[in-house]
Order: C-alpha cells, then sequence, then structure tokens
C-alpha cells in the first residue's frame, strides 16, 4: 500500500514510530509512505553527526580591535541616506521548513532514484517511508505509469484550496485565483490525481475550512464534474481535539484535521450496444 502525502510539512517531521501505528492497525499489509512538498523536511547529513571538536575560543576582542568595528559600523550607517524610505511588503504568511529530523542507521540518500532532494528509511518490514523535498509536479513522471485504484491513494492535510493564491490572479477580474484553480499551486496537480483514478483523502481545520475547500471544485476548471464522492464531508474521528492558534492569522483558533472527505476521478461505464439480427 503506496501513500502518498502532499504538501506535507509537520507530517514529515514525525518519529517513524509514530507512523508505525499503521503496521498495528493492519498487520498483513505493507506500507511505503512518500512525503512530497518543497517543506519536507530532510535528515541531517552525517557529517554533522560527528563528534565536535574541541577547538580553542576564539582571543577575546582588544581595545582597538573594538574601537575598529564601532568606526566601521558608523561609516557603514552613514553611507545610507537619511530618507530612505522602507519598502513595503505584503503580509503573506509562509510556513517554515520543519527542522531536519534524526538520520536513522538505515536511511540512505535517494537523489539519484528521483532526481530530488529525497530520503528512504525502511524502518521496518512493514513500513518504509520516503521523503522528496520537491514540487509534486517533478516528481508525477516517475509514478505515472505504475498507479494503481487498488493499493495507492493520496493524503493532503489542509491544502487550502479554497484560499486565495498570493501568486496567481485571473486575467478577465484582476482578483487572486483559488489555490485549487492556480497554475502555480494545485491547478496543474488535482486533475493528475484524478486521471489516476486513485482515492484522494482531504483534511480540514473547521468546518468552515472544510466547506470553502469543497465549494472551490466546483469552480476549478478540469475538476468541477470530473470526481466521484469516497468519503462525503464531515467530521473527522481521529481528528485532535487541541485547540490551537492558527498559522495564517492568530485571531482564529482551529483542530488540526478536524473534518475529513475523499474524492476520485470520475467513472465512466461502458455500455454495450446490443443488436438483434433478424
Amino acid at each position: 500500500m503506496r501513500i502518498f502525502c502532499l504538501g506535507a510539512r509537520a507530517e514529515s517531521s514525525l518519529p517513524p514510530h509514530v507512523w508505525e501505528q499503521l503496521c498495528l492497525l493492519f498487520p498483513a499489509a505493507l506500507f511505503h509512505l512518500y512525503f512530497i512538498g518543497p517543506q519536507v523536511s530532510l535528515p541531517r547529513p552525517a557529517s554533522d553527526l560527528k563528534k565536535p571538536t574541541n577547538k580553542p575560543p576564539p582571543p577575546p576582542q582588544t581595545s582597538e580591535g573594538q574601537k575598529e568595528s564601532s568606526t566601521e559600523s558608523s561609516a557603514q550607517s552613514a553611507e545610507k541616506p537619511a530618507d530612505e524610505k522602507p519598502v513595503y511588503v505584503p503580509n503573506i504568511y509562509e510556513p517554515p521548513t520543519p527542522a531536519p529530523i534524526v538520520r536513522l542507521k538505515r536511511t540512505r540518500e535517494s537523489i539519484k532514484e528521483y532526481g530530488v532532494p529525497s530520503y528512504t528509511v525502511p524502518y521496518t518490514p512493514q513500513l518504509t517511508i520516503t521523503g522528496m523535498q520537491a514540487n509534486y509536479m517533478d516528481v508525477h513522471h516517475i509514478f505515472q505509469e505504475t498507479f494503481d485504484p487498488y493499493t495507492d491513494c493520496f493524503m493532503l492535510f489542509s491544502p487550502g484550496f479554497g484560499f486565495p493564491s498570493p501568486n496567481s490572479t485571473s486575467e478577465v477580474t484582476g482578483e487572486p485565483l483559488l489555490q485549487i484553480a492556480s497554475p502555480t499551486e494545485w491547478g496543474p496537480v488535482i486533475p493528475l490525481l484524478l486521471a489516476s483514478k486513485c482515492p484522494i483523502f482531504v483534511s480540514g481545520f473547521s468546518p468552515a475550512d472544510v466547506e470553502r475547500d469543497v465549494k472551490s471544485l466546483s469552480t476549478a476548471p478540469e475538476v468541477a464534474g470530473e470526481f466521484d464522492w469516497v468519503v462525503t464531508p464531515g467530521p473527522n474521528a481521529f481528528g485532535s481535539e487541541k485547540w490551537e492558534v492558527a498559522d495564517f492569522d492568530s485571531r482564529v483558533m482551529v483542530k488540526t484535521n478536524w473534518g475529513i472527505w475523499g474524492i476520485r476521478g470520475k467513472r465512466r461505464d461502458v455500455q454495450e450496444s446490443r443488436k438483434w439480427f433478424f
């Protein structure tokens, strides 16, 4: 069973024994988790795990050195014009990349296999974890011919389909496009996922977030009318019960993975026409 977690952030920094619970729920299954996204956490390089050498501390700075540094700083401040205005930057939240995870004994680099910064950990005979720090569009061609709707699925944790895109605007109205229709975000990805016929499970952090994402499906090109429901939108029985402050707005309180819903590419049954000959 292959589970592709797209747009992974904090999920990729969890210790592997957390994901081992899947093996306890399904003892006869073999799982391979793929964390794909530009903010996926990668293991620390092997060189960073070496024991630190006892280097002597740097010599204390003398008074003359302090005077020189003070004169340099004053000279630099004098070079800046007094009437320079600060450049306005829009307040757009970008989630930080998680800290590097701890490298395990069997961790190996997979850059040659996938062509992007990546790693693979065969944690147990039942569980293998692969992380790729790249956009899904950069690695789709690797899995395109191997998708199986019976053994593969996609998982998107709070993808923000219904949020306005900070990078794309509509050529007609000039307003920001939704992220599910943005060519730089989920716009080209979702049609490819639907074409694979594999189930796509999506979570939301509140009822409003789930409703916003579901409504965005009806307006996205190559998505509206091209899917069947697998799981209708509703509360997630395994969602978090802890209230947390939202990353994008400190005035909003959310519950991680409050809701869940799932879709898959639309099935088109072939009907045979019977001709009677007399």
